[in-house]
């Protein structure tokens, strides 16, 4: 038996959304939605790939300048303890070189210059005819017959001198009578680090 149609009356709506057409382009609609969402994210998940590379980026520099920062403190650290040995080594080196000629006996010559004309007196420590001399290896007393002494050696990379020494009979501008002036430098390499001149009474006779 045929079903007899339905006869809308003109000006009354129609509920299409309960139509068989109307559904399937809902969910066409919903495809089509979630389609785009999920293109959304892979576009959110390629822009956070590239905000990753761009904070391993400015880590990697932010560390260079660290390391950059920590090498400048490391070195001028290792500076700073190279000066304080070398001001040590220098006080030492005075005080030895001090002593020796203070207590200097028969002193040969007057005036004087290093190391071409080097000064010869009396050792009170070797009772023996002297001489200061710089090696390489540091500042030595040469007597004779008693031998070498090593009043300053050199160590970790530092290198005591005696660069200059005179001996003053007459009193002078810069010296009293009976004194000696003599000239110390501490070097690493061709650096000197420290360096001093000193003028001693001579009290030995």
């Amino acid at each position: 038996m045929i079903a007899p149609l339905k006869h809308t009356p003109a000006g009354a709506s129609v509920d299409e959304s309960t139509t068989p057409g109307r559904v399937g382009l809902a969910a066409s609609q919903r495809a089509s939605l979630f389609d785009a969402l999920r293109a959304r994210l892979r576009d959110t998940r390629g822009f956070m790939l590239a905000e990753q590379l761009v904070s391993v980026i400015f880590i990697g520099l932010l560390c260079v300048v660290v390391s950059a920062g920590i090498g400048a403190a490391m070195s001028a650290y290792a500076n700073i303890t190279m000066k304080t040995r070398a001001d040590t080594m220098l006080t030492q080196a005075v005080e030895l070189v001090s002593d020796e000629l203070t207590y200097a006996r028969d002193v040969e010559d007057d005036g004087g210059t290093w190391p071409d004309n080097p000064l010869y007196f009396t050792s009170a420590t070797y009772h023996a005819t002297a001489a200061l001399q710089t090696h390489a290896n540091g500042i030595w007393l040469n007597a004779a017959p008693a031998g070498q002494a090593c009043l300053s050696a050199a160590q970790n990379g530092l290198t005591p001198e005696l660069e200059s020494l005179e001996y003053h009979e007459e009193a002078t501008a810069n010296a009293p009578a009976n004194s000696w002036t003599f000239h110390i430098t501490i070097s690493s390499g061709d650096t000197v680090l420290a360096e001093t001149t000193m003028t001693v009474k001579r009290i030995g006779s």
